[in-house]
């Protein structure tokens, strides 16, 4: 990890792409195929990740430089989709569901393939349904930390690294890998939530003698 300090130490490099490819030192140019939040994907990094042998794939924001204006201002009806790859083999593509998502891949074309929903089958870009497998973590975690958040006002920003960092994620893991829903519940018949797990680690510390504050 490395903790924003209110400036970008390589100005020549949008801050986003400058913390990712420091991030990604000693993992490039081994065929990965990454997925990160929309904050740091943008066409400039997407090409910088080619040139060493490395896929990005997921969510755009509309606003960023390099993306194809025809495809971020189209006019879709629901289902339909538009896609536009540059020359360096990086697709563009957006798609209409109840709202508007954009994606970007370099991956994927602009395929479809059939995913199985409530309501029957239904169409979807291959870069959507190879997108939402593997941000699922991502997605469930961030809200199991917000519904019983720790973090109180403060002036010190390394108590909320601290907590942030070691306290909220590692009870959010322990509770989606060794108490998590599909494995507890078969075991007991209950369901163990990322609250009621902090109160078992927080009574079982007091137990042993520690303080917890």
């Amino acid at each position: 990890m490395e903790v924003y300090c209110g400036r970008n130490v390589n100005p020549s490099v949008p801050l986003a792409t400058s913390v990712f490819m420091s991030l990604m030192s000693g993992l490039l140019n081994e065929s990965r195929i990454l997925h990160t939040d929309n904050f740091y994907r943008s066409v400039h990094l997407a090409h910088q990740l080619l040139e060493q042998a490395t896929h990005l794939v997921g969510t755009l924001i509309s606003n960023r430089k390099l993306n194809p204006q025809d495809v971020v201002q189209a006019k879709l009806k629901k289902g339909e989709h538009k896609a536009k790859e540059s020359t360096r083999g990086v697709v563009v593509l957006k798609w209409k569901d109840k709202r508007d998502v954009l994606m970007l891949s370099t991956v994927h074309g602009e395929e479809e393939a059939e995913v199985q929903t409530r309501n029957g089958t239904k169409k979807k870009p291959a870069t959507i349904i190879d997108y939402n497998q593997p941000k699922s973590f991502i997605d469930h975690s961030d809200p199991m930390m917000s519904y019983s958040h720790c973090l109180r006002w403060g002036v010190k920003w390394y108590r909320k690294l601290a907590i942030e960092l070691l306290a909220e994620s590692a009870l959010v893991l322990s509770t989606i890998g060794l108490y998590s829903y599909y494995s507890l519940k078969q075991l007991t018949g209950e369901h163990l939530n990322a609250l009621d797990n902090k109160l078992v680690v927080v009574h079982t510390l007091r137990e042993k003698g520690y303080r917890v504050l």
